[in-house]
């Protein structure tokens, strides 16, 4: 048998020092019953062997759950649940993704967000197509009457076989035509200015020629041939030429013994509202 001071220093784990103990108690206890006092010293053997038991294996104490011990607990090695833990062991692989859940019930409406920032102006668009036509306004009223403008007019005599007589009005100037008719090859007309006369007509009291006539009498050789004008105040005025066909062709002599032109003169009487064989 082993000493106590061997059994203290025997490198012995918590089980091997209880089935140890429990070999002791087993021997005093048979060396009690033969001596004779076995009933009081059954009772103090189990006693002690409680205590040991409870010492030694699930009284809370000692060691034998400690990770870094080899041998097994008592309660391990009988089959049992012990209330020693052991190290956790490694996780295990995670397993695979649940199917998706049915979509919850749609949430209450948010507040309404604060207005955001205007955005760049865009690109014009095409032009329309065109409208349909307004309906034609209202006649606007009648305007004043504007001036004068230039008349135009012409006047035209024949009393001969040799010549034809023109007067012609245009621009505001008056002109006296002759046409020789003689022999069969065709000939000109021939034209004088008759405004460049003395006393023509030129506005004011007189006012503007703006009619025109020629009067000749081919019986009167050598008689004068007289136009006339109408102005736009209403007023006749009148100068003379003569035909001169010893040229060849005729030609009109709108000029006096001196050279000078005929001067223009207004006629005595002048027309008049209401005149009968009258004049003013």
């Amino acid at each position: 048998m082993r000493t106590g001071a061997e059994f203290r220093t025997a490198p012995l784990g918590p089980l091997a020092r209880d089935r140890f103990k429990r070999a002791g108690m087993v021997a005093s206890l048979a060396l009690v019953l033969a001596a004779g006092a076995a009933a009081p010293a059954l009772a103090a053997v189990r006693t002690v062997t409680d205590h040991t038991e409870a010492t030694a294996g699930g009284g809370g104490g000692g060691d034998h759950c400690k990770p870094n011990h080899h041998h097994k607990s008592r309660v391990t090695e009988g089959g049992g649940k012990g209330d020693c833990k052991g190290p956790t062991g490694p996780t295990g692989p995670k397993g695979a993704t649940g199917a998706t859940g049915p979509t919850g019930p749609k949430g209450p409406t948010g507040a309404t967000g604060a207005t955001g920032a205007t955005g760049a102006p865009g690109q014009p668009g095409q032009p329309g197509a065109t409208g349909a036509t307004g309906a034609t306004g209202a006649t606007g009223a009648t305007g004043a009457t504007g001036a004068p403008g230039p008349c135009s007019d012409i006047d035209a005599q024949q009393d001969s076989n040799n010549f034809e007589l023109r007067a012609a009005l245009t621009g505001g100037i008056t002109y006296a035509g002759i046409h020789d008719l003689r022999g069969t090859a065709p000939r000109n007309f021939l034209w004088t200015d008759l405004s460049t006369h003395p006393g023509y007509p030129a506005g004011g009291a007189a006012g503007l020629p703006c009619g025109v006539a020629v009067n000749g009498h081919s019986a009167n050789a050598g008689e004068p041939i007289k136009f006339d004008v109408m102005t736009t105040t209403g007023q006749v005025w009148e100068t003379t030429c003569v035909e001169v066909n010893s040229t060849n062709p005729a030609t009109l002599n709108c000029n006096d013994g001196a050279g000078n032109p005929n001067p223009w003169t207004k006629v005595t009487l002048q027309p008049s509202p209401g005149a009968l064989n009258s004049g003013v």
